[in-house]
């Protein structure tokens, strides 16, 4: 049997959150042609779900490394 994980907490990293950034970022830029055409797309509310937890990450991860 298993320890429950509902009160871990995971590290990162500042080079995991960076390396997290640049994969979210390729991702949204060959789906989009741009990270900026990307985000242009969110302001429209105009995306499927699988671009809506993109969006979430790259903001989750911008905020992170945020000073």
């Amino acid at each position: 049997m298993s320890a429950p994980t509902n009160n871990l907490v995971r590290v990162f990293t500042e080079d995991e959150l960076k390396a997290r950034k640049t994969d979210v970022v390729d991702k949204l830029t060959r789906r989009f042609g741009s990270l900026e055409r990307a985000l242009e797309r969110e302001e429209d509310w105009d995306y499927d779900e699988d671009e809506a937890t993109l969006f979430s990450e790259y903001h989750a991860v911008t905020f992170l490394l945020s000073d």
